[in-house]
């Protein structure tokens, strides 16, 4: 449905700034019908990547292809018409102040030269949709974050698009209602079939609805693949710094000042165990400590749902001793547990 391929986006030097590269050949490719999260740090290229996918953006070089159609080949004309198959929901929502609800859902088809009745016939199931059927009169200035947010997704749908942008949509949000507005989300991408790219900095937006995810730093893609996979079994630091607060990896500051490199003079070795699927509902900790005979402390844990799916990781003290056994290798394994050695402590 969308495929980037060796994209690019070089921006001029300037007298103010230096020679940008804010894309650097960036293959992408998300599937009819899933959501795809894109995740970095403010400043890694995830508004440039979005904004390459509808046009409003040029690469530099390489191409952006969205539903058959190559996006980067056409004139404004041509562009203007595709766009239509490509909506998008913004952070600041990017509400007309002076229309109200019905009127700024309204706005792309009035553009389009739709008729009074096809509006009407489109727009009023959009705002059932989103439950705002209530508040089809009323102006920006009379709804809360979350309501603009849900005008904004039905003003991005009234064109019927085969994809959907979403640009850091729930950022503005507190906790509460980004989980309604990722219900949303996750009920239009099921019900009309909506192939959804979004990018965000926020691990729970990633965790609670995205299919696949892709992770960029300095304008790369460093990682893709499932989110349950990416998320718990990330391959370089920058996704293993960057997940660590969602999985439980990030360690609390008083231990990770304590925690020594070094075995010389540590009586404590520091593991941490990473349980999947239905592993991190079992009683695995008490098994290894009556096996080895060991009393087992537990620093910190940590059990949730990845993409529908259970995670979870403990991060342990045991006697020092212990900590290199083959025996205790070879017993987390058979009990489908990954092990780490992240340090001693005295």
């Amino acid at each position: 449905m969308v495929r980037l391929a060796g994209v690019t986006r070089i921006y001029p030097k300037t007298a103010s700034s230096p020679l940008v590269t804010a894309l650097a050949d960036v293959d992408l490719e998300v599937a009819v019908g899933e959501i795809y999260g894109v995740i970095g740090r403010s400043g890694a290229g995830k508004s440039t990547l979005i904004r390459t996918v509808n046009g409003l953006e040029r690469p530099t070089s390489g191409t952006v292809t969205v539903d058959g159609v190559e996006i980067t080949s056409l004139d404004a004309p041509r562009l203007r018409a595709e766009r239509r198959k490509i909506g998008m929901i913004f952070q600041h929502f990017n509400l007309v102040s002076s229309r109200t609800v019905f009127d700024n859902v309204a706005l792309p088809l009035e553009f389009a030269g739709a008729d009074r009745a096809t509006i009407a016939a489109t727009v009023d199931p959009l705002l059932d949709l989103v439950g705002l059927a209530d508040k089809r009169a009323r102006y920006p200035v009379e709804l809360s974050g979350g309501q603009k947010q849900r005008v904004g997704i039905a003003r991005a749908l009234a064109t019927r698009p085969k994809v959907l942008l979403s640009d850091e949509a729930t950022s503005a949000l507190d906790p509460e209602t980004t989980r309604s507005i990722l219900a949303l989300l996750s009920r239009v991408n099921r019900e009309l079939g909506v192939t959804i790219l979004l990018i965000t900095h926020e691990m729970e937006v990633v965790k609670e609805i995205c299919d696949r995810v892709g992770v960029i730093d300095a304008g790369r893609i460093i990682e893709e693949g499932t989110t349950y996979d990416v998320v718990t079994r990330p391959k370089t630091e920058t996704a293993r710094s960057f997940l660590g607060t969602l999985t439980g990896r990030a360690l609390p500051p008083g231990l990770a000042e304590r925690l020594l490199t070094s075995r010389d003079g540590a009586k404590r070795a520091v593991l941490r165990l990473l349980f999947t699927g239905n592993l991190a509902e079992e009683p695995t900790i008490a098994r290894l400590s009556r096996r080895f005979g060991t009393d087992v402390a537990i620093l910190q844990a940590q059990v949730d749902e990845i993409a529908g799916r259970p995670f979870g990781s403990i991060t342990v003290a045991l006697d020092a001793a212990h900590a290199d056994d083959a025996a205790l290798d070879a017993f987390l394994a058979e009990a489908g547990v990954a092990v780490e050695r992240i340090g001693h402590v005295a």
